[in-house]
């Protein structure tokens, strides 16, 4: 999704080790993935094997909780992100989790990997709630880290795993690869929503539809609650429950923010799909009551 003034960071969230790899493979240049699950093997053979050309170098980092060897323990900061090479353009490297400073390590890790090099890349996240430490907000992080793999214009990729709370950060500014990962993301937020806001949760079960119809029929780029409202022809619900239809959206990963705004939310529609929203719906309906 769209963060507004910022054009979106590239990269996406997908639903299985396929597409991430395809995505890989499709970004060329320098590969950097912190692989949590499974090794980085397995990773490596499965990015080889979805296309005849492979990223030109790659820096490939396991990320255990139990990291031996010559793994860099991450106690008492942030782990160097120096790896060891194996030759055909791959390093290597080991970091134990969770990393108390992921921002911080994947900004290392990028400064090595990346360097002056000019032809981007990819980062992957196969599991974007292995990076987190104890108390850490996982929006924030997730947020964060778009934020560094955009300035070093590489694309970010994460699997639909792990924490629902930095899968929520992270859906607000990368769209699903595809209808299977939409999918996958709604089954995992709806349930999120309703178990940490279930207020919002029981507006958004009333209104996507009409915030849908709303958001599709409203002429403007940057709308807010009101405006959305007010494009409805014979609304159901009001001005303040369908805002809270639209920021219930937002932490599902259907709908963009404009900025940072202590006013009202201003609602980003230059990445909107309404068949996001339409997977929601349908993440909605299939609860059980």
């Amino acid at each position: 999704m769209s963060t507004g003034e910022n054009a979106r960071p590239a990269g996406a969230l997908h639903a299985d080790a396929g597409s991430l790899a395809a995505a890989v493979a499709a970004a060329g240049g320098v590969h950097v993935a912190l692989v949590a699950d499974g090794s980085v093997d397995d990773w490596h053979r499965t990015v080889e094997s979805a296309a005849p050309a492979s990223p030109a170098r790659s820096h490939l980092v396991s990320v255990d909780e139990t990291v031996r060897g010559g793994a860099v323990s991450t106690r008492g900061g942030t782990p160097s992100a120096t790896g060891r090479p194996v030759g055909d353009g791959i390093v290597l490297a080991a970091v134990e989790a969770p990393i108390p400073e992921p921002v911080d390590y994947l900004r290392a890790t990028l400064s090595e990997a990346v360097g002056d090099d000019a032809d981007g890349g990819s980062v992957v996240l196969d599991d974007p709630g292995a990076l987190l430490p104890d108390g850490a907000d996982p929006g924030t992080v997730a947020t964060d880290l778009v934020t560094v793999a955009d300035s070093f214009g590489v694309e970010l990729h994460a699997a639909v795993a792990g924490d629902d709370g930095a899968l929520s950060g992270l859906a607000r500014h990368l769209p699903g690869s595809d209808g299977a990962a939409d999918r996958a993301l709604a089954d995992r937020l709806v349930p999120y929503l309703r178990e940490t806001d279930p207020t919002n949760f029981g507006y958004l079960r009333r209104h996507w539809r009409e915030a849908r119809r709303g958001l599709t029929e409203v002429d403007m780029t940057y709308p807010r609650s009101k405006q959305v409202h007010a494009a409805l022809p014979d609304p159901e619900s009001t001005p303040r429950t369908l805002g809270a239809t639209l920021r219930a959206l937002v932490t599902v990963g259907a709908l963009g923010v404009w900025g940072d705004t202590v006013a009202a939310n201003r609602y980003d529609l230059t990445g909107y799909d309404p068949a996001r929203v339409d997977a929601v719906g349908e993440a909605v309906e299939a609860l059980d009551d």
